[in-house]
C-alpha cells in the first residue's frame, strides 16, 4: 500500500471522526436546549458534509496516484466545487422549507451557521492533511 493510499485512508477515518465528534456535540447542545427543531438540519449537514469528504478521499485516491504533485489543483477544484455545492444546497434547502419567503431568520440563520461549522473545520482538516501530504511527497522525490 503506498503512502499516499495509507495517508487518504487515515484522512477519510479521520474526517469522519471530525464529523461524528460535531454531530455529538451538537446533539448533546441541543438536548442540553430541549430543542430538537434543528434535527433534519443535521442531518442535511451531516451527509452534504460525509458526501464532501468521501468525494474529496476518492478524488485523490484516483488522480493524485500517479502524480503526487497534482493533488493541490485537485483541493483547490474540489474546494471550489464544495463551495457551490454548498450555496446551492442552503439555497434550495432554504428554498423548500420556505424560509426564504417569510419571517424565518432565525430558522435561516441556526442552519447556516450549523452548516458553516461543519464545513470550515473540514475545510481546514483537509487543506492542513493536503499541505502535510504534499510536503511528504516533495521530499520523496
Amino acid at each position: 500500500m503506498s503512502l499516499l493510499s495509507k495517508t487518504m485512508s487515515k484522512h477519510w477515518k479521520h474526517s469522519l471522526w471530525i464529523v461524528v465528534v460535531m454531530s455529538l456535540v451538537t446533539l448533546l447542545a441541543m438536548s442540553i436546549l430541549y430543542d430538537s427543531s434543528m434535527t433534519e438540519q443535521l442531518l442535511v449537514v451531516v451527509l452534504f458534509s460525509l458526501l464532501s469528504a468521501g468525494t474529496f478521499v476518492v478524488l485523490i485516491r484516483r488522480f493524485a496516484a500517479s502524480d503526487g504533485r497534482n493533488m493541490m489543483k485537485l483541493f483547490l477544484l474540489h474546494s471550489t466545487v464544495r463551495m457551490l455545492a454548498a450555496a446551492a444546497l442552503i439555497w434550495i434547502y432554504a428554498s423548500v422549507k420556505g424560509w426564504l419567503d417569510g419571517d424565518h431568520k432565525k430558522s435561516l440563520l441556526s442552519f447556516v451557521i450549523l452548516f458553516a461549522a461543519y464545513y470550515f473545520i473540514l475545510l481546514i482538516f483537509d487543506a492542513v492533511r493536503i499541505v502535510k501530504c504534499q510536503g511528504a511527497t516533495t521530499q520523496e522525490e
